[in-house]
């Protein structure tokens, strides 16, 4: 019991000293140990604190991937009341809806790869149950955001673009 309070203080000391940018030689040095066991507490360190880190920075890229999504999205709901609106000329129009098409896309493309990126994980760390739990959530809402779009997509919308197409010159 007392060896591994020991361990778990050196542990500690060792991981501050590293946080301070001591080297191994810095660390083995002030701790009169030798650069090997310096060496297999950073391993240990790793290993106790490395997965954690992993997962809290792709729990960070998928929420920051979500609000680009979510603004994106947002962008796009502007665009859509341009184009309702009885005030927006047809050309005005037009180009609010490309803008609005191209925003979409990309949104789409983000799901897209949301889906791809939670099926890897699935298949490579067995973790079936959340994982497969945060993929049906994603089909869910990609399903959702393109049926609400496809149904404020009227006729008139189409007219527009297609008399704004007409008139561009490539």
């Amino acid at each position: 019991m007392i060896a591994k309070q020991l361990y778990e203080a050196q542990l500690t000391q060792i991981f501050r000293m590293l946080l301070e940018n001591k080297t191994n030689e810095q660390i083995a040095s002030e701790l009169k140990i030798s650069i090997r066991s310096v060496q297999n507490y950073k391993r240990r360190l790793e290993q106790r604190y490395g997965d954690y880190q992993l997962q809290k920075t792709n729990d960070t890229l998928f929420f920051e991937g979500q609000l680009y999504k979510n603004r994106m999205l947002t962008l796009y709901n502007a665009l859509e009341n341009q184009v309702t609106s009885d005030k927006t000329s047809g050309a005005e129009k037009a180009r609010c809806a490309e803008v609005a098409a191209e925003l979409i896309l990309s949104v789409l493309k983000i799901e897209a790869e949301g889906i791809k990126v939670i099926q890897d994980i699935i298949l490579n760390n067995n973790s079936t149950n959340r994982g497969q739990r945060v993929l049906n959530n994603l089909r869910s809402d990609s399903s959702n955001h393109l049926s609400t779009i496809e149904n404020r997509y009227d006729n008139n919308d189409k007219s527009d673009i297609k008399e704004y197409n007409s008139n561009r010159k490539f």
